[in-house]
C-alpha cells in the first residue's frame, strides 16, 4: 500500500479516536442517564404534584380560616343579635351575601344561639344566596359538633373533620362534603352565640385538580381509616357514612399500599403497573384536627413512552455525531488545515458571549453548562459554584408554581419567553431582571439547549417605584391621587372599549357630608383626620382589585373593576354603612355612581349627578345615573 495512503488513514483514524472519545463516553453516561430520569421524573413529577395541590389547599384553607374571626366581629351582626329588627337583619343579609360571593367557597353562614337554635342561616349555592327562613331554621344542640361549640373559648376559632351537610338529621343529596370553621360570637366579654362558616369542599377541591397533569389522576383525599372524603366521584365516597360505600376503602382494596401510607409521612409505591405517590397533609395544616393522606396515581405507560423516545433520539443522536465526526475527520485528513482557537469567528464569539447581557446557557435537563462574565459580576456566582445545577437556585420564593408552569408551557409552545423577573444573588440580596430565555431544537424540534440572557434593572426599578409613590400617592389620606384615579379610569375605558361583551366595570365618586360644617365647628386639624379616616375605612372594607383615591378636598373615587351595577351598589351601600358606624353616625358619606363606557368625562359626569341627586335627596345615599339615561337629561 502507498505509504502515503497509509499515513492518510492513520491520520484519519487517530482524528476520529480524538475527536470521538469524549463523544463515546458522553453517549454512554447519557444512556445511563435516560434510565436514572426514568425513575427521577416519575417522582418529581408526582411531587411537583402534590406540592402544588396542597400548597394551594393551604392557601385556600388559610384564607378562609383567617377571615372568620372577623365575620364573627362584624358589628352588623352584633346589632342584629341584639336588636333583630327587619333593618337590621337586611343589613346582615347583605353584608354576608356579599361575603359569601367575594369569598365564594363558603356553602353557609350560620349564627346559633347559646342552645343550639339557628337564628340566622345563609345559604350558598350556584353563585345564589339565600337567607333561610325563620320557620325552616333548625336546632343544632344534638349534633356532635355542637359539643365543640360549647368548649370554645372567646377568640378561639376551630374546626372539625370533612363530613357531609345533613338536612334535619339526614344525609342531603346530592352528597356536599363540608368542613365548619367555628368561633364565639362575643360582647362586652361574654359569648353571646356562636358563629359558623360551612367550607364547599367539593368547590375547593375541583379548583385543586385545575392544573393536573395528564399523566396523573385526579387526587383522592383519605382519613385515617383509608375512607376516601375527597375524589373524582364523589358519590363512591364516606364509606364511613354511608354504608353502602363502607368497601370503598384503601385498607381493603389496596393494603400494602394503605400499609405505605400509614408508615411513611410522604413515599411512593409501584404496584407493577402504576405509581402512587402520597403524603399526609394534616401536619401542617391544621385546619384538619384527624390525620388525612393525599394520594396520587402516575399512569406508567406514559413515562415508559417517554423513556423509549429518550433512548431512540439518544441513538440517532449518536449516528449521527458519529457520521459528522467522520466527516470532519476525512475533512481533516485530506485538507490538513489546522483551525486555530483564536479564529476571528471564535474572537466574534467569545465578543458576543461577554457582552453587556449576562447569559446562562443549561442543556435539554435545564442543567447550567455555560455562564459568561457580566453574569457572574452581576450574581457573584462563579461559573463553578453553578456548574451542573438548575436555574431555580436563584428563584427568590416572590412566584408561584402556576408561574413557572405558564413559563415553561410558552417555552414549549413558542420556543421564548420575555418578561421582568426578581431573582436571587450569591449574597442573599435580590436584583429585579428583564429576562430573555429561548430554546436551542435540533432538526426534530427536540429541545437541546436553553439560552437565556438577562439585564439588572433593579436601580431603575427602586428609582421608578419611588418616584411613582411620590407621583400617585395622596399624601394626606395616604391612599391613591387624583393623577393615579385618571390614569387607571382612562385605562379601565379602553378595556371595556377593547372588550364590550365582558363583565361590566362602575365608577364611583363619595362625598363627605357637610364637611364645610365639620372644620368650621372643629378645625381644620379635625377635618383633616376625618379625611384620613375616611380614607382608611373605604381602603380596608373594599375589595382587593378596587381602586380608591382622593380625587379633590373630601372627595373620593372608586373604580370598580368587573362589576355590575347592582354589585357596585352594595359595596357602596356596605362602604356607607362601614363610614358611619366608624365615626358613630357623626360623619357620613353620600355616594353616586354610573357605569364605566368609554368616555371618560362622561362617566366622571354621570357619576358626579348621580353624587348631587344623593346629595339632594338628604345625604348618606347612594345613587346610580346609567350613562344612556344622560341624553333624557341632556
Amino acid at each position: 500500500m502507498n505509504t502515503n495512503i497509509k499515513k492518510l488513514i492513520g491520520q484519519f483514524l487517530c482524528t476520529l479516536f480524538a475527536l470521538g472519545l469524549v463523544p463515546a463516553l458522553y453517549f454512554k453516561s447519557e444512556f445511563n442517564r435516560i434510565d436514572v430520569d426514568y425513575a427521577l421524573n416519575i417522582k418529581q413529577s408526582s411531587k411537583n404534584q402534590i406540592e402544588y395541590i396542597f400548597h394551594k389547599l393551604a392557601s385556600i384553607m388559610k384564607e378562609t380560616f383567617n377571615a372568620v374571626p372577623s365575620m364573627a366581629d362584624s358589628k352588623i351582626l352584633l346589632r342584629a343579635i341584639k336588636d333583630p329588627s327587619l333593618d337590621h337583619q337586611q343589613a346582615l343579609n347583605d353584608q354576608w351575601v356579599v361575603l359569601a360571593q367575594s369569598h365564594q367557597y363558603y356553602s353557609r353562614l350560620r349564627y346559633l344561639d347559646l342552645d343550639g337554635n339557628e337564628v340566622f342561616n345563609l345559604s350558598y349555592n350556584n353563585q345564589k344566596a339565600t337567607m333561610v327562613p325563620s320557620n325552616e331554621l333548625q336546632n343544632k344542640s344534638s349534633r356532635s359538633y355542637f359539643k365543640t361549640l360549647q368548649q370554645l373559648h372567646i377568640g378561639e376559632v376551630k374546626s372539625d373533620n370533612i363530613d357531609l351537610e345533613l338536612d334535619h338529621g339526614e344525609i342531603a343529596y346530592p352528597l356536599a362534603p363540608v368542613l365548619r370553621i367555628m368561633t364565639p360570637v362575643t360582647s362586652e366579654g361574654r359569648i353571646l352565640g356562636y358563629f359558623i362558616a360551612n367550607l364547599d369542599m367539593l368547590k375547593i377541591y375541583k379548583r385543586l385538580i385545575y392544573q393536573v397533569s395528564s399523566s396523573a389522576t385526579e387526587p383522592v383525599i383519605l382519613n385515617k381509616l383509608g375512607h376516601i372524603i375527597l375524589g373524582p366521584n364523589i358519590e363512591e365516597a364516606f364509606g364511613h357514612l354511608i354504608e353502602a360505600h363502607s368497601d370503598n376503602t384503601y385498607a381493603k382494596q389496596y393494603p400494602k399500599l394503605w400499609l405505605s401510607i400509614q408508615s411513611e409521612t410522604s413515599s411512593s409505591y409501584f404496584d407493577g403497573d402504576n405509581w402512587y405517590f402520597h403524603s399526609r397533609i394534616d401536619a401542617n395544616l391544621t385546619q384538619l384536627s384527624d390525620p388525612a393522606y393525599m394520594v396520587i396515581r402516575m399512569q406508567n405507560q406514559q413515562f415508559k413512552k417517554q423513556y423509549l423516545k429518550d433512548k431512540q433520539s439518544t441513538v440517532i443522536q449518536s449516528v449521527a455525531l458519529f457520521i459528522l465526526i467522520s466527516i470532519i475527520s476525512v475533512a481533516f485528513v485530506l485538507w490538513n488545515r489546522n483551525h486555530k482557537k483564536n479564529s476571528i469567528e471564535s474572537q466574534v464569539a467569545k465578543a458576543a458571549m461577554n457582552g453587556m447581557s449576562a447569559l446562562v446557557i443549561t442543556n435539554r435537563n435545564n442543567r447550567i453548562i455555560k455562564v459568561n462574565q457580566e453574569f457572574t459580576r452581576v450574581s457573584g456566582y462563579e461559573f463553578e459554584d453553578v456548574k451542573g445545577r438548575q436555574p431555580s437556585m436563584f428563584a427568590s420564593g416572590r412566584y408561584t408554581q402556576e408561574f413557572y408552569i405558564n413559563m415553561w408551557t410558552e417555552l414549549q409552545k413558542v420556543g421564548v419567553w420575555e418578561g421582568e423577573v426578581v431573582n436571587r444573588c450569591k449574597d442573599g440580596s435580590l436584583i429585579t431582571e428583564i429576562l430573555r430565555i429561548q430554546t436551542i431544537k435540533d432538526s426534530k424540534g427536540i429541545i437541546q439547549f436553553y439560552v437565556a440572557s438577562f439585564v439588572d434593572i433593579s436601580k431603575h426599578k427602586a428609582l421608578e417605584k419611588k418616584l411613582r409613590a411620590l407621583s400617585e400617592k395622596d399624601t394626606l389620606a395616604e391612599c391613591w391621587n387624583r393623577r393615579k384615579f385618571d390614569l387607571e379610569l382612562r385605562e379601565e375605558c379602553r378595556r371595556v372599549d377593547h372588550s364590550p361583551s365582558q363583565s361590566q366595570s362602575c365608577l364611583a365618586v363619595l362625598d363627605i357630608d357637610h364637611f364645610k360644617r365639620i372644620n368650621d365647628s372643629f378645625g381644620h386639624d379635625y377635618g383633616d383626620r376625618v379625611i384620613q379616616k375616611v380614607a382608611k375605612t373605604l381602603q380596608r372594607e373594599s375589595r382587593e382589585n378596587d381602586l380608591v383615591a382622593r380625587i379633590g378636598g373630601e372627595e373620593f373615587g372608586i373604580i370598580f373593576p368587573k362589576t355590575t351595577t347592582e354589585e357596585a351598589e352594595f359595596i357602596l351601600n356596605r362602604l356607607k354603612v362601614a363610614v358611619s358606624i366608624e365615626f358613630d353616625d357623626i360623619v357620613t358619606v353620600s355616594c353616586g355612581v354610573t357605569n364605566i363606557t368609554n368616555d371618560p368625562t362622561l362617566n366622571y359626569k354621570c357619576a358626579d349627578l348621580a353624587l348631587y341627586e344623593a346629595k339632594a335627596a338628604g345625604r348618606n345615599n347612594v345613587c346610580l345615573l346609567l350613562s344612556s339615561e344622560m341624553s333624557e337629561i341632556a
